[in-house]
């Protein structure tokens, strides 16, 4: 009989016969004498943080400040939707070898953009649209520990339906419009946008509380949180009369409350509402 190639084995309890080998956050399964990966789907969430398609700890296009951890990789992911369906790098932040950028993967649909993390430091990554001018650029620490939390999956809100049905009337439309109603009417009008590149809103201007009035808490949510989504104000109409409302999207601010870098600056919007009531 032709002799037989000796192999290494990490027996588990089922007996398998496989060479465990850590990935960034992952765990990749191989066989020690062939380059090919024996699995691969995305993996499942480690201790509820997300992983990209290769194991490492995937965050969301969302995040502004990233934290992640020496010898580990990384990926920012980004979802279609909307006018942002397609993005790219720009500058993979190799500059100040901090960072090697390590390729990109589409997986159903969802684009990830993988990074080695090499030293610690600051790196700065910047993705852009591939057919518009729009930026996302990755404040990125190299840590050799991490306290706190960082923005690892897409923002999530829940819209009731039967709130929807039973209380008011949905217009159609966008938030930046006019919208006529009667006195009495309670109605809800969506701001449409899409999510992933990162943008927070917040109403700056309320209308006149005589002719209309946008009902408190935080409005109903419908759609892909991480691509195209509504969020339902919901308003009460009272006496005849015009007034308007101010809605802020913020670009990229994280938990600030007004633009402050000349990325927020330029692609932060500002929406206008005029309620007509006749």
């Amino acid at each position: 009989m032709p002799k037989q190639r000796k192999r290494r084995v990490l027996w588990g309890l089922a007996g398998g016969a496989a060479v465990l080998a850590l990935s960034g956050a992952g765990i990749v399964a191989y066989d020690e004498f062939s380059d090919d990966e024996v699995c691969c789907a995305i993996p499942k969430p480690l201790h509820n943080v997300p992983r990209g398609p290769d194991g490492e700890i995937d965050i969301a296009s969302q995040s502004v400040e990233t934290s992640v951890l020496v010898d580990h990789d990384f990926s920012l992911h980004v979802r279609p939707g909307g006018d942002a369906a397609d993005w790219e790098v720009a500058d993979p932040g190799e500059s100040g070898k901090v960072l090697r950028a390590k390729g990109e993967k589409t997986v159903k649909g969802t684009r990830y953009f993988m990074f080695r993390a090499l030293k610690t430091g600051s790196a700065r990554v910047v993705l852009k649209e591939t057919d518009g001018d729009r930026t996302m650029t990755y404040a990125v620490e190299v840590k050799d520990s991490i306290q706190g939390s960082v923005v690892t999956s897409d923002p999530r809100a829940e819209f009731s339906e039967a709130y929807g049905r039973e209380k008011s009337r949905k217009l159609d439309g966008d938030f930046d419009g006019t919208v006529s109603v009667r006195p009495g009417e309670r109605f809800l009008v969506a701001n449409r946008y899409s999510n992933q590149p990162g943008y927070t809103w917040k109403v700056t201007e309320e209308p006149d509380g005589k002719v209309a009035w946008l009902e408190p808490g935080a409005p109903h949510t419908t759609g892909d949180p991480a691509a195209e989504r509504q969020d339902w104000y919901s308003f009460i109409a009272r006496e005849k009369g015009t007034t308007t409302v101010k809605l802020f999207g913020c670009y990229r601010c994280g938990y600030d409350d007004r633009p402050t870098s000349p990325e927020s600056k330029k692609f932060s919007v500002t929406k206008t509402l005029t309620v007509v009531v006749r």
